[in-house]
């Protein structure tokens, strides 16, 4: 029986080394070896997918190397929002003004604020600059959060709108009313845990750092953002306005029982961002050299390396409902596994994805102009599917161990099994026959 069982666990040992070397050893080794592997694979994936338009940007080696437009009416200049991807490009921002000296990410913010903010259950507890870039500040989400960021474009057809009175603020003046307690936007619950103690995804926190950019710089946050990133990095397509690139914008739409329905195209207050995925590219390249200089290098080694550094475990198991599997949040980065950093967006009738892997040099971009959390249920998860289809599909061609890794998880796991209930019963039949010999003596 133990031979049986010794037998059974080496093949399986030995399949799964085998298919994984060859796995790995089947990536391309120099970007040219790859595009046709992409127009290829990835027009097979936008078939699959149900998105209007699509943008796909892969970038290697410092270079992009394969830039497409797929559905109607779409090119490589048209502009989508990024949605939450901005987060990570505000996290630039305040790293910058910390190697400026502007700030420390571990002093009380209220030692850059022109007013106190507490969490009203934990008064004592300080709020930190990183607690609020690792979403550990105990901070949720702000009254009509959603309802200001869209200017009520979207009410009454899909969202009741806000007060007025709300939705005519200033950022400035929306941030103040809704974080000191005789604010007209205050709540107390929107504040959880205690500031520090707990990872909490918080849509509000990153509007609130671009208020400390753009009060500790002296400039707003748009301007700022221009003169340290767009400008240095050439992103020329890149603004907040839709007025700014009035003919290159993309139409807007939503999903509803499957069909994709167009919505207004919205400015988002004039802070949220719009781009193309090759201005994402140039960005995502100079996170991964940590070798550039002059205008092109827009944190040191040092502070690149902090964004990328784990402050929180995830443990929700290898999948995270269709995504890369996470290991955890940095720094306006997530962490996935196998190397992999970047964030995701999603708003009113736009998804983005931005991945990269800074050892390999290898990264994409995938944009999207459909987007369904106006309506939520099964058509936003439909929506979430048709972007990680094209994921999935570059993973395969970027980094196949992985893939290999990701798709036979359960096989993986029925082997990881089976060694350890091998080893048991190695461990039971050594323990049991030196048993039986101790009662023979």
């Amino acid at each position: 029986m133990r031979t049986k069982i010794v037998f059974i666990a080496s093949v399986f040992l030995l399949i799964s080394a085998v298919l994984i070397s060859s796995c790995s050893g089947s990536s391309p080794a120099h970007p040219s070896s790859i595009t046709q592997t992409l127009d290829r694979e990835i027009a097979k994936s936008t078939q699959i997918s149900n998105s209007p338009s699509l943008q796909v940007v892969v970038v290697k080696d410092g270079q992009i190397i394969w830039s497409r437009a797929f559905g109607e009416n779409s090119s490589v200049d048209e502009i989508y929002m990024n949605a939450s991807v901005q987060k990570t490009i505000t996290a630039v921002s305040i790293l910058q003004l910390a190697e400026k000296g502007l700030l420390n990410l571990d002093t009380d913010i209220n030692m850059y604020l022109p007013f106190s903010v507490r969490h009203p259950e934990y008064p004592q507890t300080p709020i930190t600059i990183r607690m609020l870039l690792a979403h550990r500040s105990g901070m949720g989400d702000f009254p009509y959060q959603f309802e200001w960021d869209t200017a009520a474009a979207f009410s009454p057809s899909y969202r009741p709108a806000g007060p007025s009175s709300i939705l005519k603020m200033t950022h400035e003046e929306f941030t103040l009313s809704s974080l000191i307690p005789e604010g007209e936007n205050y709540n107390p619950d929107s504040w959880i845990f205690e500031p520090g103690s707990e990872y909490h995804y918080s849509v509000s926190s990153y509007p609130f750092l671009r208020f400390i950019i753009s009060h500790l710089s002296g400039q707003s946050y748009q301007e700022y953002i221009k003169e340290n990133i767009f400008d240095p990095l050439g992103m020329d397509n890149s603004s907040f306005c839709i007025e700014d690139h009035p003919d290159q914008q993309v139409t807007p739409f939503t999903r509803i029982d499957g069909a994709n329905v167009e919505i207004p195209l919205w400015n988002g207050q004039g802070s949220m961002m719009r781009t193309t995925a090759n201005d994402m590219a140039k960005f995502m390249i100079a996170m991964m050299d940590l070798e550039q200089t002059g205008d092109h290098q827009l944190l040191s080694p040092d502070s690149i390396e902090l964004m990328r550094h784990r402050t929180t475990e995830f443990n929700d198991g290898f999948h995270s409902g269709g995504d890369l599997p996470r290991k955890g949040h940095g720094l306006g980065l997530f962490i996935f596994r196998g190397g992999w950093f970047g964030n995701g967006g999603s708003a009113p009738g736009y998804q983005s994805l931005l991945r990269y892997h800074p050892s390999t040099k290898t990264g994409f971009v995938i944009f999207s102009n459909v987007n369904a959390i106006l309506v939520g249920g099964e058509n936003y998860r439909s929506v979430r599917s048709d972007i990680y289809v094209i994921q999935d599909a570059l993973i395969s061609i970027l980094d196949p161990r992985l893939a290999f890794i990701w798709q036979n998880y359960r096989f993986i796991m029925i082997g990881v099994m089976l060694i350890c209930a091998t080893i048991f019963c190695f461990a039971y039949r050594a323990n049991r026959s030196k048993t039986r010999k101790k009662k023979r003596d």
